[in-house]
């Protein structure tokens, strides 16, 4: 049994990338929280030229061994998927792709199977708009 599935685009301008980020990553897979099904990074250059990197291709110490650790790569992110970030992306910017798998919710899944229940609505609800509602 599979928990929820997400896609996740984080976009960047002037990207510094210091490991922090798969850092945040390796700690939520080794806590159990989540399982990366998948992760590809885009980029368009200033003249609009387009990139798509692979997991497998960073070169990037600290990237080369999340990678390792945790058998991540892109082979689920078709071109479709990667061609519509590059569309949302403006000359300069790059993204990230994620697919993750929502492994804390694989015992309440199981927990409603069991009780004979099923899925009705699933949604996510950003920080940002329960702070608006939140200063109504």
């Amino acid at each position: 049994m599979r928990g929820p599935i997400d896609y996740i685009i984080v976009g960047f301008e002037n990207a510094q990338f210091d490991g922090s980020i798969l850092a945040a990553l390796s700690d939520a897979i080794d806590k159990g929280i989540i399982k990366v099904l998948a992760l590809s990074l885009i980029s368009k250059d200033t003249s609009g030229m387009v990139t798509i990197l692979d997991v497998n291709q960073l070169r990037d110490e600290v990237a080369v061994n999340f990678v390792q650790k945790y058998g991540v790569s892109s082979d689920s992110i078709t071109t479709d998927d990667t061609d519509e970030v590059a569309e949302i992306l403006n000359e300069g910017e790059a993204a990230g792709l994620l697919v993750v798998e929502q492994l804390w919710a694989k015992p309440f899944k199981q927990a409603v199977i069991n009780a004979n229940g099923y899925l009705i609505a699933e949604g996510r609800i950003h920080p940002e708009a329960v702070a608006e509602i939140e200063e109504e």
